[in-house]
């Protein structure tokens, strides 16, 4: 997804500004997912990884990738990426060159924050959203464009491990989601190395009987922490069903396979869960 992004820290100064101009920064451009769901998050599990040490991550991703990034967003361990080169750079990004980018993630290091800012033509650069790391790496928050409807924290559903078999079974038991000319398709769910649990979908699209569109999708949607609360990722399931079923044209696989509220809410009930996946349609 080539939401371009930036990766950037403050020079001078201090505070938390509300506007991307307000405190000089240096950075790079990042060009594929720079969205808050996707870059921001990523950032915040880099600094996660490790331990707190936030110029290890300005290092990594700044100092050592001068002419920026199409996609950093590998492992956390694996630091490589897919770097722009000397001769083929990525392009230039400063606090009064932003229009070539729509979100910058600008960390403070005395302060221990990240500041979040969306260029998008109509935010003009506003702030949107800021998080502080504790001294080993922990944000304050889960995400930096958390909506009111994620902050909930509802009593734990503890329950044995789910596996990738469960989880498909339960998929391919939930009703059918389809228009006269979308059909969505549980492809298959794995395991991966960090434990959390990716679900492979597929969204085919029609037209007179032809088929015109076929969009796959890896969601990595279930965090090891909530494989431990097998009830909690069927209600989160159950509210992506009920809320795509009262308006088909919300099959979109891209919408979907952004939600990730099993890691950015403590949200464990059905209804909550659908709330908030209301809420993203209403802001989106």
């Amino acid at each position: 997804m080539s939401i371009p992004g930036a990766i950037a820290v403050y020079t001078s100064g201090s505070g938390v500004p509300e506007h991307v101009s307000h405190r000089p920064w240096r950075g790079v451009d990042h060009w594929w997912d720079g969205s808050p769901t996707g870059l921001g998050q990523h950032l915040m599990e880099r600094v996660r990884h490790e331990q707190g040490d936030i110029q290890a991550v300005v290092r990594q991703l700044i100092d050592e990738a001068p002419w920026g990034w199409t996609n950093c967003m590998q492992q956390p361990k694996e630091t490589a990426g897919e770097r722009h080169t000397e001769q083929d750079p990525g392009p230039r990004v400063a606090p009064d060159e932003t229009g070539l980018v729509a979100y910058i993630y600008v960390f403070d290091l005395e302060a221990r924050r990240l500041d979040a800012f969306s260029t998008y033509v109509g935010d003009d650069g506003r702030r949107i959203g800021s998080v502080v790391f504790s001294p080993t790496g922990t944000p304050d928050l889960p995400a930096l464009d958390l909506l009111p409807e994620e902050a909930v924290t509802e009593p734990l559903l503890p329950g044995e491990e789910l596996s990738p078999q469960a989880l498909q079974g339960w998929l391919e038991g939930f009703p059918a989601l389809e228009t006269g000319a979308t059909l969505m398709h549980w492809v298959e769910t794995q395991e991966c190395p960090d434990h959390s649990l990716s679900i492979t979908f597929r969204v085919v699209t029609f037209e007179e009987e032809e088929v015109t569109q076929v969009v796959e999708q890896d969601w990595n949607a279930v965090p090891h922490s909530a494989r431990l609360e097998p009830e909690r990722v069927r209600h989160f399931l159950e509210a992506l069903v009920e809320v795509v079923s009262e308006d088909l044209t919300r099959l979109d696989p891209f919408w979907i396979s952004s939600l990730d509220s099993l890691r950015r809410s403590g949200a464990r009930q059905r209804e909550s869960f659908a709330k908030i996946m209301r809420a993203h349609l209403a802001r989106d």
